[in-house]
């Protein structure tokens, strides 16, 4: 099928998102272009992982528009399923299914959902996982794995479908610290390819070296936005500048 292209890869148009009374959302605009690579960043609870959550209808908003290659995917009509085949997300938790080797982790889904053979899925596999440096571990299983590579082996798995965008929520925040370098490696790959990513971290120096655009956000609204030269180095509000003093 031919794949639509909007004006932007995401346009998030004055969304809302409450859980009970708690208002995590206050009315977020937001957008990111074709290819642009966008970290967003804050403190905890400001909303940046709802954000990115509603993005993929993993939550629902309660009012706004989301639209995805200008297609409106809060329109109740809205292809849910065709979405999410065109974004790649990757958790911080990493999801794999324990029970299953590596190889079947990636091809489960290629299989069910793209409806690929089984030997096409394994040569798209195999590709991923060549291209996250993990061709060795083909055979095992993520408890033998570390968590770095239990990570790349998602963000392998996520690219086995081909996806027009991926989505990082906080991917390193689980590892320790002498394994986040090999996963913020393969997202600099990634980016390096042109790949349109929305990156929700704390890691301020990959932000500063990959990001376009650097978005932070504070108590559910985006408090400012533009390169990282400008919003790490010189930002102009004074949340902005707090939040800086105290993750460097």
């Amino acid at each position: 099928m031919e794949r639509t292209k909007g004006a932007y890869a995401i346009e998030v148009r004055n969304l809302h998102k409450s859980f009970g009374t708690l208002e995590v959302l206050k009315g977020i605009d937001f957008t990111i272009g074709h290819g642009e690579v966008v970290c967003v960043v804050g403190p905890s609870g400001s909303g940046k992982s709802t954000l990115l959550r509603c993005v993929n209808r993993l939550e629902e908003s309660n009012s706004g528009s989301i639209l995805i290659e200008g297609e409106d995917i809060t329109d109740p009509d809205a292809d849910v399923d065709l979405l999410r085949s065109r974004i790649g997300m990757v958790f911080q938790s990493f999801n794999l299914f324990p029970h299953l080797s590596v190889l079947r982790n990636l091809t489960l889904a290629q299989q069910r959902v793209r409806k690929r053979s089984k030997r096409e899925a394994i040569e798209v596999a195999k590709a991923n996982l060549d291209r996250v440096g993990l061709s060795d571990k083909i055979d095992a299983y993520p408890a033998h794995l570390s968590g770095g590579q239990q990570q790349r082996v998602a963000i392998a798995r996520a690219l086995s479908m081909d996806p027009d965008m991926m989505m990082f929520d906080e991917p390193t925040s689980a590892l320790d610290p002498e394994l986040v370098g090999e996963v913020l490696s393969v997202m600099r790959d990634l980016a390096n390819e042109g790949m349109t990513m929305m990156v929700v971290t704390h890691e301020m120096g990959f932000a500063r070296e990959v990001a376009d655009r650097v978005v932070f956000m504070d108590d559910g609204i985006v408090v400012e936005e533009g390169p990282p030269s400008e919003i790490l180095v010189d930002p102009k509000h004074e949340r902005t500048r707090r939040f800086l003093q105290l993750v460097r």
